[in-house]
């Protein structure tokens, strides 16, 4: 069977108390998007039971295979279930160490093939509650719908809201990777104490936050700056000019909402506002020229719709 894990972007990510685990509280919005790797995965004839092979093609991804959450997926549920030989191929296009997930997103739709294949008929809550063990922002993947996020990324509220979604599939999106890693650690690091908020703060956040699951109905594009901030984004833009000049080209192809994703280091402008859309020749082909200068700068760029 054949699966595209998407990225996901956050729109907007505010960073809250310390937790005791040592994670910190988070609060964002999740969007899957169109920029998906290829996931193919089947059972394998005269290999012994349990066993488990993975290939890697595309971007190349860095680390112990053993690290890879493929992997992990498939260690986690073989402790619990018999399995038959798999193989997996991944066609890795999401660029990794990105802060859109991809790798988080790889691991969760391992975990889904395995319970398609292999018939293990476990419910989506089931799913997510393996899917957590693989990392903070996998459980989002079983569902793999718009939805707020608290917790350390494992508590989820789908955003239900059929309008909102169709306005989302009316708008395009533009993705730049300037090639820079950040260090999830480091970036907590470089976040100032007084941008961490006291955990007796986390409840009045959330209420207000999740106010703000209608505004994909009825919000503007143009007044998303006002509700939603990264508060990573500060910080690793002034520490990194790569990233600094994929948010100048973002700015420059006139997108109406424009953010860092995750810790970093890829920004992301999303164009669907009054005069922005799909139909835009003009809006279309200013977004073509800046993609062939980031291009040129030799930065990963997706440009498509968005959902």
């Amino acid at each position: 069977m054949i699966y595209f894990p998407p990225a996901k972007i956050n729109l907007g990510l505010k960073v809250l108390a310390r937790r005791e685990d040592g994670f910190h509280n988070i609060e964002s919005i999740f969007i899957p998007t169109q920029l998906c790797d290829i996931l193919e995965v089947h059972k394998r004839d005269n290999a012994p039971e349990g066993d488990f092979k993975l290939e890697c093609s595309g971007i190349e991804v860095n680390g112990s295979i053993q690290d890879n959450t493929i992997v992990r997926a498939h260690q986690i549920l073989s402790e619990k279930f018999r399995l038959p030989a798999l193989e997996a191929k991944l066609h890795k296009v999401i660029p990794t160490g990105a802060g859109l997930g991809g790798g988080s997103s790889d691991g969760t739709f391992m975990l889904k093939a395995i319970n398609d294949i292999c018939r293990l008929e476990l419910s989506e809550d089931t799913l997510e509650k393996y899917a957590e063990a693989l990392g903070s922002d996998c459980p989002f993947f079983v569902k793999n719908r718009t939805a707020f996020v608290s917790g350390r990324g494992e508590t989820l509220t789908p955003i239900h809201n059929e309008k909102g979604a169709l306005r989302l599939k009316e708008m395009m999106i533009m993705i730049i990777h300037p090639g820079v890693h950040i260090n999830t650690s480091q970036a907590f690091s470089w976040l100032k104490e007084d941008k961490i908020k006291h955990e007796h703060q986390a409840h009045q956040v959330s209420q207000h936050t999740n106010k703000h699951n209608d505004f994909l109905l009825g919000t503007p594009i143009e007044k998303w700056g006002d509700l939603f901030m990264n508060d990573f984004e500060e910080s690793v833009t002034t520490r990194f000019e790569p990233v600094k000049k994929a948010r100048q080209l973002l700015q420059d192809s006139g997108a109406d909402y424009i953010q860092m994703t995750g810790s970093g280091s890829s920004v992301y402008g999303i164009f669907g506002g009054t005069e922005n859309t799909l139909e835009d020749t003009k809006v279309t082909l200013m977004a073509h020229k800046v993609a062939e200068k980031a291009k040129k700068e030799g930065f990963f760029v997706y440009f498509g719709a968005l959902a």
